[in-house]
């Protein structure tokens, strides 16, 4: 029934990015709720999708200040930015990149209508106030409709405890930049339900974003977050969720620091809502919710201010059958409403979709499902998706994945409608992937794990430029004939040296090519993360990772170098309830880039306190 939470045991910090543990792991126990359409939990070892799993304890203990940051050390992930902190930050899985990812919060789709291709921009979401995050590969329209192509981010904010009564957490952080991060979570759970309430708070005053700049990009955000549920009678449960963010930043041009007396920043007002119930009817699980997201935000350039309005209305039913072990059924439907509106230009589209799912397990040691989903939508009719996946238990240790999928993106509402850019014959990317993974467990803490994937899409949406167009350097979004491909391999893999020290690292291969041959922008073709994760008894921990991303090719005649960058923490438990930690990034201050021509941070030393009562 909780589609968006799950449980996870320890061994699920290996499987998505090695922690310690002195804890014995039970296989059985670990579960994901991302994979499936009725987002019941699943082992882990019994779905044929690739799932990543990152808790809140990793995220407490890493180097990394972003999501972004942290989630480019898991295989097959990488991220570009337009600056530090609070800048324009893509991430990419597998090659490809936001527009192709759905990203939820507490079970809400924050991409954001309004951006130029419906996606979520990662530059200021920081690893505060996290619970939980799962990552699913590969296509999944099926399961989640448009621009789940490249896969799904479903992220967990804190949540109420897990035990009667009430808990606060407090964290403060202060470094390099004149960043300043705090957070207060307060947590209550009753006899028959529970709420969360948490306040985040960043400031910084950052560096210039462009190469060729001088002048320091700040960013300042504020966020609320609030989830409640209660089991108003013995079958029902009802919850809610929400989120409001008030953000502004600087950022540079292409060309620069603006001209004085311009000063280019970015404004964001962000609301979301999400209402669910969860009820029986004798062996039928049911799930209805409705949410709402609203994205306000401004851009000033160069003197110049442009609205960028956006919103999301969304209805949804999922029912559950559960036969018996081996046997279960999932359907639903669902309905969405987006609109966009950017003073000169606007416009809205529905979608209605219709969809099931067949989970079968023929033997105790092969898990199948089936999935298949019909889209109406308001501008381009119906669209039909479906994925296969298949899970073998070889052996207690080693396991076998595939699956074979088909997705479809819808061009954006920026895309379709812009009067300068857009095109509103466009029709959908349609898309065709495959993968084939092996996964073998030597021990509690030592496994290997390898995934091949192939990804090719068709109809590709590109930003042409027209030299025939009545305005100077400009284009249009159009159709690029022919099959883009994204293909490679990732592999990963822990040895636990003993109880508090262990080695962990990846390797992703990736080639990236759009129809005409050209590499995709900004993404690597080999990127490797080499760490140490370090707890010992007397209250002293630690991580330190290399990461290595190499071959990237050229962007608008900037040669993009190849760049090494080493993080590290240090923590120490001041008592039971309290600890105190350094974290610094780019240790050897690397000179680097991830998007051409735009700084990435150099050395930066951070110090915090965290605290539980």
């Amino acid at each position: 029934m909780k589609r968006y939470l799950a449980t996870a045991s320890a061994f699920a910090l290996l499987a998505a990015h090695p922690a310690l543990s002195e804890e014995v792991f039970d296989l059985d126990t670990i579960t994901v709720s991302s994979a499936t359409i009725s987002g019941e939990e699943q082992a882990l070892n019994q779905t044929g999708a690739t799932v990543e799993v990152i808790t809140e304890e990793q995220l407490e203990a890493a180097p990394e200040t972003t999501i972004a940051e942290y989630l480019a050390r898991l295989p097959g992930i990488s991220v570009s930015a337009n600056g530090g902190l609070g800048s324009s930050t893509t991430l990419r899985i597998r090659g490809l990149d936001g527009k192709y990812i759905k990203v939820l919060v507490d079970g809400i789709d924050v991409t954001d209508p309004s951006s130029t291709q419906t996606q979520f921009n990662w530059g200021g979401l920081t690893t505060t106030g996290i619970s939980r995050i799962e990552v699913l590969k590969g296509s999944s329209s099926s399961l989640y409709g448009s621009r789940a192509v490249a896969g799904v981010v479903s992220i967990t904010t804190a949540q109420p405890p897990e035990e009667p009564g009430t808990q606060v957490t407090l964290a403060a952080e202060g470094g390099s930049f004149d960043t300043w991060r705090g957070a207060a979570t307060i947590g209550h759970r009753g006899d028959r339900g529970g709420l969360s309430f948490t306040l985040n708070r960043v400031t910084t005053d950052g560096f210039s974003s462009r190469a060729t700049g001088s002048e320091p990009d700040g960013y300042q955000a504020t966020q609320l977050n609030f989830s409640a549920d209660i089991m108003a009678t013995d079958t029902l449960k009802l919850g809610i969720a929400a989120f409001a963010l008030d953000a502004e930043g600087d950022f540079d041009e292409f060309g620069g620091d603006g001209a004085p007396p311009y000063d280019e920043f970015n404004t964001n007002k962000t609301h979301a809502l999400r209402g669910y119930a969860e009820f029986q009817t004798g062996a039928v699980d049911h799930t209805i919710s409705a949410q709402y997201f609203s994205a306000d935000r401004t851009s000033n350039s160069n003197g110049f201010v442009t609205p960028f309005d956006g919103t999301r209305r969304r209805l949804d039913y999922v029912g559950t059958y559960d036969q018996s072990a081996v046997l279960s059924y999932s359907w639903g439907a669902d309905w969405e409403r987006e609109t966009f509106d950017s003073g000169f230009d606007s416009g809205s589209t529905d979608n209605t979709g219709l969809f099931g799912e067949l989970l079968y397990a023929p033997t105790a040691d092969i898990d199948l499902a089936a999935s298949l989903r019909y889209d109406d939508h308001s501008t381009f009719g119906g669209n039909l998706t479906g994925r296969l996946a298949a899970a073998y238990r070889v052996t207690d240790a080693t396991t076998l994945r595939a699956v074979a999928a088909t997705g479809f993106r819808a061009p954006s509402l920026y895309e379709l409608n812009s009067t300068l850019y857009g095109n509103p014959n466009l029709q959908p990317e349609e898309s065709t992937s495959f993968e084939l993974g092996v996964e073998h467990q030597f021990n509690a803490a030592a496994f290997v794990k390898a995934t091949a994937f192939y990804t090719e899409i068709d109809n590709l949406i590109q930003f042409v430029t027209l030299t025939s167009f009545p305005l100077p350097f400009t284009g249009q979004y159009q159709q690029v004939a022919g099959t883009s491909t994204s293909k490679g391999i990732e592999l990963s893999g822990q040895w636990a040296f003993s109880d508090s020290l262990a080695l962990y690292g990846n390797y992703t291969y990736t080639d990236a090519k759009d129809a005409t041959g050209a590499r995709l922008l900004r993404v690597p073709g080999h990127d490797f993360v080499l760490g140490l994760d370090a707890a010992f008894a007397n209250g002293w921990g630690g991580n330190i990772n290399l990461r290595h991303v190499a071959d990237r090719p050229a962007e608008f005649g900037t040669v993009m170098e190849d760049y090494t960058v080493v993080n590290a923490s240090v923590n120490y438990a001041v008592s039971d309830n309290a600890e105190l930690y350094l974290r610094v990034e780019n240790l050897f201050d690397e000179d680097y880039e991830t998007s051409a021509n735009y700084n990435a941070s150099g050395r930066a030393a951070y110090v915090g306190l965290r605290a539980t009562f």
